[in-house]
């Protein structure tokens, strides 16, 4: 798209790269010598344990784990943390439904997660919290990876900031119904698959 743009001399913007594409900082750190290094990776998604929240769940993701290191030091533990190095307009967040059994089969599980219609995020950059609010729960029923149903819930396209939380709909097929996010986050802890969270602009005077 790039190139035939510039072949036409326009410039292109990958809808993607602009508005889902962020990078994450893993850093290592010896619990020896206190040496670090990092690496950034870019990324499309979150992909979190279920947990009893998202926001919980966001946190273990976040949390620093230790690790089994060699480092030059001669101490062989380590700490790795991750943390935002870029936001993305829209975060979308994967909770992981599916785990692969001791016989090497795949399940899906059906743990409760409540689903957290706000989440605060700030990168290594600043400690200022950007504001995150749901936009979209796509969730899988049914029992396997091999078959199932996905259903969409999502806030209409021209909802005002103020309505929000009332104008969503329910996309199930061609069956399109009104509904609200509290009946959303109510009815689909357990289905929950994919969370599109939006950024939302600052205040004038905020």
């Amino acid at each position: 798209m790039k190139s035939a743009a510039a072949a036409e001399t326009l410039s292109y913007t990958c809808p993607v790269e602009a508005h889902i594409s962020f990078q994450m900082l893993n850093t290592r750190q010896c619990a020896g010598c206190g040496h670090e290094s990092g690496r950034t990776e870019k990324y499309l998604n979150l992909s979190l344990v279920s947990k009893d929240s998202v926001s919980q769940g966001l946190l273990e993701y976040l949390k620093a784990e230790q690790l089994e290191y060699k480092c030059d030091c001669g101490a062989s533990e380590s700490w790795q943390r991750r943390s935002f190095s870029t936001l993305p307009n829209v975060l979308i967040v994967h909770l992981q439904r599916f785990e692969v059994t001791p016989f090497f089969t795949v399940k899906k599980t059906h743990e409760a997660v409540s689903l957290s219609t706000e989440l605060l995020l700030s990168t290594n950059q600043s400690a200022e919290k950007i504001k995150y609010s749901l936009k979209s729960v796509v969730s899988h029923f049914g029992s396997g990876v091999k078959s199932g149903h996905y259903v969409c819930d999502g806030v209409y396209r021209n909802a005002s900031p103020e309505n929000g939380n009332t104008c969503w709909a329910t996309y199930n097929d061609d069956l399109v119904q009104e509904t609200t996010v509290s009946h959303v986050c109510q009815q689909r802890q357990t289905t929950a698959y994919l969370l599109f969270y939006q950024k939302q602009r600052k205040q004038e005077g905020s």
